[in-house]
């Protein structure tokens, strides 16, 4: 049997929904129950017509996150075709799983998330296998390498380095600059509307990537060298600023990792933001930003990314992940609603409509929702 015969492009609609994330049951037993449910399925699927594997493939998006441990086997198993259909069936279930996994982080450690965190588990979008915790380790090792690189070139101990940053922060960043350049990290301008750009793994393996994610991995290796970094959001651009007083203060280096690590001055930014149409207001627009925001823009890149190449599939996984990240906002559910319509998938665009409709009753975004969900009704009274 040729096990490619029912697996679909990703653009292609397919024929089965997936599940509504807030109806999965979470108790200890029925978790049980459905993960051993999905390994009996994936056996079953590898010996069955494509018809019978379309409908084991509806049932297994049924049982939604207690389904991942048999998915992830079965994708790594000899049998081609439950590996296959676990393969494209991981596509769907894992924005869910991402969103879940960054907003239980971020509820859990509050301020401390670690934003780098996050971004690696977005990278699993494109690498649904991808071990998380490697891909930190890595950032470790990088970390303790610009460490050796910084106290060598200070002529410190690196007991002393925690000091040093508080006392002298201007010249650890100066050394981290150095450190970046001698690493190779670079700004892709020249393949800049890559989606590889945007994942911390490709990222790090290649030393180049887009101002936020090359961000990213500057704010990670500088708070391991005790500095005290925050993410800026620039209009169209991504920096990172580092404290170089006390608090009180409030005295910052503005650093463009995108451009070498080095710093910009506040005429710069002024230029840049003047550039795009709007007037520069530095209490605004040099803000800290969270790790909710950096990780909401970085979806927020992918999502124009795969819109503009016309990948509306991809454009909803991405949407998905917002929508976790943004609960409260109903824009993100009309977002994901409209590309799931173009997909054919008008069940799952009404929830969302419908989700939409609840979060901002009396609203634009609500009217809206409603106006598209009568609509719906006229031109499908069955669906």
């Amino acid at each position: 049997m040729n096990g490619k015969e029912y697996v679909l492009e990703m653009d292609e609609p397919f024929p089965f929904a997936g599940p509504d994330p807030n109806s999965i049951p979470t108790t200890p037993g029925e978790l049980f129950r459905r993960s051993t449910r999905a390994a009996t399925l994936l056996e079953l699927a590898e010996h069955v017509s494509p018809e019978r594997r379309a409908e084991i493939g509806r049932e297994l998006l049924s049982l939604g996150p207690a389904a991942l441990g048999a998915l992830y086997r079965a994708a790594a198993g000899r049998q081609e075709n439950a590996a296959a259909l676990s393969h494209s069936l991981l596509r769907l279930l894992m924005p869910d799983e991402i969103g879940r996994e960054l907003c239980a982080g971020m509820l859990r450690e509050k301020g401390a998330y670690r934003v780098e965190h996050g971004a690696v588990l977005l990278a699993r979008l494109r690498h649904p296998k991808l071990p998380v915790q490697r891909v930190l380790r890595d950032l470790d090792t990088l970390g303790k390498r610009a460490a050796d690189f910084v106290c060598a070139r200070a002529g410190i101990e690196r007991a002393q380095l925690r000091a040093a940053a508080a006392e002298n922060a201007v010249d650890i960043v100066k050394e981290l600059g150095a450190f970046w350049r001698n690493e190779g990290f670079h700004g892709n301008s020249e393949n800049y509307y890559s989606d590889r750009n945007s994942y911390i793994p490709d990222v790090l393996e290649r030393h180049t990537g887009l101002p936020i994610a090359l961000s990213v991995v500057y704010l990670a290796i500088a708070r391991r060298l005790h500095l005290s970094v925050d993410g800026v959001g620039l209009p169209g651009h991504f920096i990172v600023r580092v404290g170089v007083g006390t608090r009180e203060e409030g005295r910052y280096l503005l650093i463009d990792p995108f451009n070498g690590g080095r710093p910009v001055d506040l005429d710069e930014c002024r230029v840049r933001v003047e550039s795009l149409g709007q007037p520069f207001l530095a209490d605004e627009h040099l803000k800290a930003v969270s790790a909710r925001e950096i990780l909401t823009r970085m979806c927020n890149n992918l999502l124009a990314l795969f819109d503009h190449q016309k990948k509306t599939l991809e454009a909803e996984r991405v949407v998905t992940v917002i929508c976790h990240l943004q609960p409260r906002d109903p824009i993100p559910l009309l977002l994901r609603a409209e590309r799931r319509m173009r997909r054919g998938e008008r069940k799952l665009a009404r929830q969302d409509f419908e989700r939409a409709k609840a979060l901002d009753p009396n609203g634009p975004v609500g009217r809206t929702a409603g106006e598209l969900l009568r609509r719906m009704g006229y031109e499908n009274p069955f669906q």
